[in-house]
């Protein structure tokens, strides 16, 4: 008598018949889900001097043979592709999900909302024969049933929920119990207002743009617009000032910046040069601009000493390193060997400590 197994290498009758019945099931109890297929990205939009959009690795496999579609990888830096090409036609599924409450979430550092991912389920045959592949990331789904027509204004147009897949998986329940999968399970997250999605959502600059309907990106601008404007009439502008690489000028320039005469620095000071190391000859009270330093730092020479008298510190705030002459500490001992002892650089941690009740 032969051994009994349900495990079969090959998709016969039986897997066939399983795979309709589950496809009746969510055609019948689905939901009708619109699919924006994700095609790749465009060839013409990487910089040729980037070696890191425009690696072999991106556009050829490891046989030379070009690479297209979605296996693309646009930036390899980021490991994103952001200028993305969808397909025209949109595709109709049926899939089903669980529907949750708006529960916040305090796990992390604030309120957030529990919905903003969902998984959903589709049948992988229906799903292959309609797309000709899985959905896979990228992937933009549109949920009509989740369409929003109860608007306050209504002149404006009712949009439906659009949600990007994130990943996909085939889940537990989707297996026969002749151990094939016939479910596939994507995890989708709410698409937002930027360069990957132009091919659904649009640019903005057309009337009955989809960004226009979802987007609050002009209420942003004509806001930040407004504060600059309310800013403007709140401080105005001085036009003697002016950004430069230092503030030490001549006083006979033209819209000279206005600052006070600075002990030991007088402003109008002539200057015997600026740069990241000081010159080779010079003589006694030469002054000279040391542009290594974060704000730059003015020298004068004393006998054989460059004697530092003042730091730029009208230049804008940016950050950057500055060699400073304190923090370091030397006074701490090492014990050698011989008994001799040599001073040692301690750590800040062991310099700086925090102050305790008694």
């Amino acid at each position: 008598m032969p051994k009994i197994s349900l495990w079969n290498p090959e998709k016969t009758n039986d897997y066939y018949f399983t795979s309709r019945i589950v496809g009746e099931h969510l055609f019948s109890g689905g939901t009708g889900i619109f699919v924006h297929k994700y095609l790749g990205v465009a060839e013409d939009v990487s910089d040729g001097n980037d070696y890191t959009q425009k690696s072999p690795l991106n556009y050829y496999d490891s046989d030379g043979n070009k690479r297209t579609g979605e296996s693309v990888i646009q930036d390899l830096l980021f490991l994103e592709n952001r200028d993305r090409i969808y397909s025209q036609d949109v595709y109709e599924l049926r899939g089903a999900y669980d529907i949750g409450d708006n529960d916040f979430d305090m796990t992390q550092f604030g309120l957030f909302l529990s919905n903003d991912t969902i998984f959903i389920n589709f049948h992988i045959e229906s799903m292959v024969d309609a797309l000709g592949r899985k959905l896979m990331s990228g992937d933009v789904i549109e949920l009509p049933h989740l369409r929003d027509d109860l608007l306050l204004d209504d002149r404006e147009e009712a949009i439906n929920r659009f949600y990007v897949v994130q990943d996909g998986s085939r889940p537990a329940s989707g297996f026969d119990p002749r151990w094939w999968p016939h479910l596939w399970r994507v995890k989708c997250g709410p698409i937002t207002d930027s360069q990957e999605y132009r091919d659904i959502i649009g640019t903005g600059e057309e009337i009955g743009d989809l960004r226009d309907a979802i987007s609050t990106y002009q209420d942003e601008i004509d806001i930040s617009s407004a504060i600059v404007q309310q800013a403007e009439n709140d401080v105005p502008y001085d036009e003697s000032y002016q950004a430069g690489v230092h503030l030490y000028v001549n006083e006979d320039l033209p819209n000279k910046p206005i600052i006070g005469t600075v002990e030991g620095a007088p402003n109008g000071v002539t200057l015997v040069g600026s740069g990241i190391s000081f010159p080779v000859s010079s003589n006694d009270n030469d002054y000279f601009l040391r542009t290594d330093f974060t704000p730059n730092r003015l020298f004068k020479k004393q006998g054989t000493r460059w004697i530092k008298v003042q730091d730029d510190t009208k230049q804008s705030w940016n950050n950057a390193n500055r060699i400073l002459s304190s923090f370091i500490n030397n006074t701490n001992t090492t014990l050698q060997s011989d008994g001799s002892t040599i001073d040692e650089m301690q750590f800040v941690s062991k310099v700086v400590k925090p102050k305790t009740d008694n």
